[in-house]
């Protein structure tokens, strides 16, 4: 086992080595038709491509975590296509204090499920003494959940959903910076490839406070030009953000993920037996969404790691919760009897916590939130760790509250050892839960929580406000934690598919030219319309609307 998982990491390496040059030629190729396009002073086609080079560097790693180059073209955007007087006047800008009244959270989108929305509403909740307005840049088709809404509402704010309002990008921006003009913060939640802060916060000498809280800290993402300050949920997200990043000690604070405090209202018992479960049967749990259990690892997928301890322990099961499209998992479930269960994605996942015996992390895309939660319920928890040094920690799975309880493994071999230790050992199982639920509520249950947040708001209000960085050139790295990218988070990329909803941005010859291959490799069928420029596409798109409807 320890030498097929040494072999997996040679050759994930070899691949990262080959693979990353590739890509960031791509990335490269779309950033030099950004310049170029800038220089030329079409901006809104210029933030199109802006847009693809960081969506294709979040999906196909470059060796690269931030990109100076392309935030210095989104800066120069921001500072030539958004009129001046769209800016606060410097002498108006709000006087800074320590405890900002009125902040502006921007986010990309929000939903109901994941620990992006989450994070944000509970922070919310816990901070009573701001007026909390939301900005939303590109909301999808779901719901703003209502909980955000009422957390908006309760303290006075507002929402705004920009993409309703326009489909032009830089419109977009030039509204986000209207409605920053009264915030004495601003907190960007946004998406890795989000260009629409850098555009609206290009000007700094007359922009609020602007802190980026970093939930993606293991891939490339903008905004580091414009952040003030950035907030790290984890230790080596905050180290990989100095190294790597570029940011200053002083701009970089740990802010730890908030969990909302866990009450058991079911004994273990009671909830196996409202799932149907046995009481005597040793419940391993896992939840996460669906991306993070689809990869094999040398063939072998998240089921088959549990063969051998299933195998060994006719009395335990694995249920996954999140797992709706596991891929090949017939061969595992059916060789433990049908004692691997794949649930569908669910909000209700309390009755799994209070059920389980054992708390064990996706991989290799390992799910943070879902370790806090099942910890604040005493599960002891176990995560997978296969790098042979720390330079790829990012990769692992680490937070204030799991340091010292979490126990990380290197391989499947130890892997089984440490479920089998646990599984046969009541007392210490239940110990370490215990412990684990300790060492949480002290850094993210809000009681404690809030005490690094009020030291967020202190520093972001009196740091000194980042100035212009220098137009340095983008150096590729081929070093881990990069090399091991590809296979870890990297995901499958159809160009043709990701310039589809630019398409009406980009000029015409070019235009027809990716709507030909679009055409050409996935069908024509509700396509032809993308051929019409931006602002004629908008009018047919609320023509249909309005005339044809259902």
């Amino acid at each position: 086992m320890k030498r097929e998982s040494q072999n997996t990491l040679s050759l994930w390496q070899q691949e990262g080595i080959n693979l990353i040059p590739q890509n960031f030629a791509v990335f490269h190729s779309l950033l030099l038709q950004a310049k170029t396009l800038v220089k030329r002073r079409k901006y809104e086609d210029g933030t199109v491509c802006a847009e693809m080079a960081a969506k294709f560097a979040c999906g196909q790693p470059c060796g690269l975590f931030v990109s100076w180059e392309l935030e210095q073209v989104l800066l120069e955007i921001g500072k030539h296509a958004i009129k001046q007087n769209s800016y606060l006047k410097k002498e108006a800008v709000i006087s800074k204090s320590n405890r900002p009244k009125n902040i502006l959270h921007v986010c990309t989108s929000v939903m109901s499920i994941g620990g992006h929305s989450r994070m944000l509403w509970r922070w919310m909740q816990q901070d009573q003494e701001s007026i909390h307005s939301l900005a939303l840049t590109k909301q999808e088709s779901q719901e703003i959940p209502q909980i955000l809404q009422d957390c908006v509402s309760k303290s006075d704010g507002k929402i705004y959903v920009l993409n309703q309002e326009s489909d032009n990008i830089i419109s977009r921006a030039t509204k986000l910076r209207e409605i920053a003009a009264t915030a004495d913060l601003v907190i960007l939640h946004v998406y890795n490839q989000d260009v629409i802060p850098m555009i609206a916060f290009a000007n700094k000498e007359q922009s609020p406070p602007v802190v980026f809280v970093d939930y993606a800290d293991h891939l490339f993402w903008l905004g580091v030009s414009i952040s003030d300050l950035v907030v790290n949920l984890r230790e080596s997200g905050m180290r990989l953000s100095q190294k790597r990043r570029g940011v200053e000690a002083q701009r970089n604070v740990l802010l730890p993920t908030i969990v909302d405090p866990t009450y058991r209202e079911l004994s273990r018992a009671e909830a196996k037996q409202k799932l149907g479960i046995a009481e005597d049967t040793i419940v391993l749990l896992s939840i996460a969404r669906s991306v993070k259990y689809s990869r094999a690892v040398n063939g072998m997928t998240y089921a088959d790691a549990h063969i051998p301890i299933l195998q060994q322990y006719q009395n335990a099961c694995l249920l996954v919760v999140g797992a709706n499209n596991p891929g090949d998992w017939s061969t595992a479930i059916e060789q433990t009897q049908g004692r691997i269960k794949a649930i569908t994605e669910t909000q209700n996942t309390a009755i799994y916590y209070q059920a389980a015996d054992i708390y064990v992390d996706s991989f290799p895309f390992v799910s943070i939130t879902s370790l806090l939660e099942a910890g604040s319920y005493g599960v002891p928890l176990v995560s997978r760790y296969p790098y042979s040094s720390d330079a790829a920690e990012i990769l692992g799975a680490d937070m204030p509250g799991l340091t010292g309880n979490l126990i990380r493994v290197r391989n499947v071999e130890e892997y089984t050892d440490v479920l089998s230790h646990l599984i046969a050992d009541e007392t210490y199982r239940l110990t370490l839960g215990e412990a684990t639920r300790n060492k949480i509520s002290q850094a993210h249950w809000p009681e404690n929580w809030r005490s690094f947040l009020e030291n967020v708001y202190t520093v972001a209000t009196t740091v000194k406000p980042i100035t212009d960085t220098l137009a340095a050139k983008d150096q590729m790295f081929l070093g881990e934690p990069d090399v091991f990218l590809p296979n870890v988070h990297g995901w499958y990329f159809d160009f043709t598919l990701a310039i589809q909803p630019f398409l009406t941005f980009i000029p015409f010859t070019k235009r027809l030219y990716y709507w030909y291959k679009l055409v050409r490799k996935h069908g024509l069928q509700n396509r032809l319309s993308l051929l019409l420029p931006n602002w004629l596409y908008s009018f047919y798109q609320s023509f249909k609307l309005n005339y044809f409807k259902p």
